[in-house]
């Protein structure tokens, strides 16, 4: 009666079983992800190298004293595995700042769109910016009240590690944010008693300084909110085109979620 190759079978049962668990569970999933990584990253390249090491030296085997080939093998592991480790890491590192540059580029689309609302309307400001300046002209005591506002909530929260945004969007980013900032300090200077006491030609030109700082941050946000979609739907290259060419996109531009 012939033997009954059971090792095999074993090794195809535990292969089914590891596919189901990878199909069905998320952890194994991750821990699948990570083996196979290691494997094409590591192991495989390891292995050819190793390979062509040992088959060039293979002629040589037979001179070197066995304890010198056994220490070489075993540098060649240490090696390894501190190659494994430095991979790993450097690929952690990539990963957790690719996961940061997504959600800062996410917080920060949110807040430049919504922002960008109450900046600017093409017709509808126009009139209104026209119509209290003409006031302030007729009357000569009128001062228009000014809201304080703040729309750098989550720029001011992710300032600290701006940097790990692309040099592809931060130029464009910080720019909208510098202008937003001059504006509200400029806010401030106009809801000031000293903005009352200038005569209305002083007060007129102030005024519409802040009106051009508005529509240049309705401006800057456009850009960057283009800049950010770019990037996040074809990465460095889809931003560079719209950098070297700043109508690329311009139609396509939605305020959809990065």
């Amino acid at each position: 009666m012939l033997a009954t190759p059971t090792f095999p079978l074993v090794l195809l049962a535990a292969a089914v079983f590891c596919a189901v668990l990878l199909a069905v569970w998320a952890e194994a999933r991750v821990a699948g992800r990570i083996i196979a990584q290691f494997f094409l990253t590591i192991g495989l390249p390891v292995v050819v190298v190793l390979g062509v090491v040992i088959w060039l030296t293979l002629p040589l085997m037979g001179q070197i004293d066995p304890r010198v080939s056994q220490a070489i093998i075993a540098g060649l592991v240490i090696a390894t595995g501190w190659l494994t480790t430095a991979i790993f890491a450097e690929g952690g590192k990539a990963r957790a700042r690719a996961e940061k540059t997504r959600d800062y580029h996410k917080a920060l689309y949110a807040e430049i769109g919504n922002t960008l609302e109450s900046l600017w309307e093409a017709d509808s400001s126009e009139q209104y910016v026209t119509a209290l300046i003409e006031r302030m002209r007729e009357e000569e005591g009128y001062v228009p009240f000014l809201p304080r506002e703040q729309h750098d909530h989550v720029y001011n929260a992710v300032i600290a590690e701006i940097d790990v945004l692309p040099r592809q969007t931060i130029d464009a980013i910080v720019a909208y944010y510098s202008v937003i900032k001059a504006m509200s300090a400029l806010v401030d200077d106009m809801r000031g008693e000293t903005f009352r006491t200038l005569d209305a030609d002083r007060r007129i030109a102030i005024y519409s300084d802040y009106v051009g700082m508005r529509k240049q941050a309705f401006v800057f946000g456009k850009h960057a909110l283009r800049l950010i979609r770019a990037y996040s739907d074809g990465g460095r290259k889809a931003a560079d085109r719209i950098i070297s060419n700043p109508d690329a996109g311009r139609s396509a531009m939605s305020r959809g979620s990065v």
